[in-house]
């Protein structure tokens, strides 16, 4: 089965003062980092597209991965997961399904085994597998994706521009996998970063 990922680090940071979330270090590490990182562990040869910037990866992970960015810039989430599946190579009609990941670049704490169970609820079922948040909510932006599905569903969207996210899943029921809420935290205010910090550290 073909791995990719999408990571997600367009977005303004506005609520975070403007620093790129992605770039923040966590004991030294970048939250992108660590996230390239996870995606590395469950499977070393996926292919990975940064959407944005690529801030806070090293010379040697910005070489591991494709660099894409969606036109105009900071045009939302939704136009970026568009700009990373137009990069795509084509799939050819005899190739295995492909599985993407959608993936916030603001989700330090991400797990490999998450993900795998993601991927492989996603292969069972056909359809998006997501967790869901602190609030009981579906985390849209760490979700495994049929390949083919979320293409199509990106063609019925047309124009994804300042689209929302959730306008993927419209009509569509994702399998939603157990997982502890904290491991799918992302933060936009530094009360949140610190929250991440403190569970890093009794992860540790």
């Amino acid at each position: 089965m073909t791995i990719r990922a999408i990571i997600l680090s367009g977005g303004r940071s506005s609520r975070f003062g403007g620093i790129h979330k992605p770039a923040v270090e966590l004991d030294g590490v970048t939250v992108i980092s660590r996230i390239l990182g996870t995606v590395r562990r469950l499977d070393p040869d996926a292919e990975v597209w940064v959407a944005g910037p690529s801030d806070g990866l090293s010379a040697t992970e910005t070489d591991s991965v494709h660099s894409v960015r969606e036109e105009p810039a900071f045009t939302g989430p939704l136009a970026a997961i568009a700009a990373a599946c137009s990069a795509f190579p084509a799939v050819d009609a005899g190739e295995a399904e492909a599985v993407t990941l959608v993936l916030a670049g603001d989700m330090p704490l991400i797990t490999a085994d998450h993900l795998g169970d993601l991927i492989d609820a996603c292969a069972r079922t056909g359809a998006p597998a997501s967790g869901a948040d602190d609030r009981g909510k579906t985390q849209f932006l760490c979700t495994a994706w049929p390949s083919r599905l979320l293409l199509a569903r990106l063609d019925a969207i047309e124009d994804p521009t300042n689209g929302a996210v959730k306008w993927l899943f419209s009509g569509l029921a994702p399998t939603l996998v157990d997982v502890d809420p904290s491991v799918v935290a992302d933060f936009d205010t530094a009360a949140d970063l610190d929250r991440i910090h403190f569970q890093l550290g009794r992860d540790s």
